[in-house]
């Protein structure tokens, strides 16, 4: 072996032995006693866990109503939300029937007194058309009745010239 590998064999004996010295020295208690102390700490820190479980337990059950209040208030808002939307858009619905109708309405009345006041402008005008028909025939007749008296007026005057003509 060589010198180092022997040094660091020596060394580790030696510090083995050592340890072991020092732990039956500094060893308070026995063997039961330690393992009683050991279970004691186990349950204490069995019961910790517990309460840390049941503190965790908690705060999710906390945690889940708060989301679960939150989820239902959601819901709520947005049913309420809809609803009011809805009867809006009823409304809305409901007022552009309105205006439709009416102005329907008012295009059907405007279509009646446009029909009314051509048929009656057209009445008129065929009245006063026949009218003046029957001016002008009036006036055509009494031009003819008159021409008959003036062809034998101017008879009269020729046969009269003639006469004043022989003589």
């Amino acid at each position: 072996m060589s010198k180092n590998t022997g040094s660091f064999l020596l060394g580790a004996i030696i510090g083995g032995t050592a340890g072991a010295v020092a732990a039956l020295l500094f060893a308070p208690k026995s063997g039961r006693e330690f393992r009683d102390d050991l279970n004691q700490q186990a349950n204490v820190l069995r019961d910790t866990a517990l309460d840390y479980a049941d503190i965790v337990t908690e705060k999710g059950n906390i945690m889940y109503q708060t989301a679960s209040d939150a989820a239902q208030d959601i819901r709520v808002n947005l049913s309420e939300s809809a609803e009011a939307l809805k009867s809006q858009l009823n409304e809305t619905a409901t007022e552009a029937t309105k205006q439709y109708q009416e102005a329907r309405d008012e295009v059907a009345s405007a279509y009646a007194d446009a029909k009314e006041t051509t048929a009656k402008a057209t009445e008129d005008a065929r009245s006063e058309v026949k009218e003046g028909a029957e001016e002008v025939k009036d006036t055509t007749d009494k031009a003819a009745s008159k021409k008959q008296p003036l062809k034998e007026d101017a008879k009269k005057v020729k046969e009269q010239v003639e006469e004043v003509k022989e003589k």
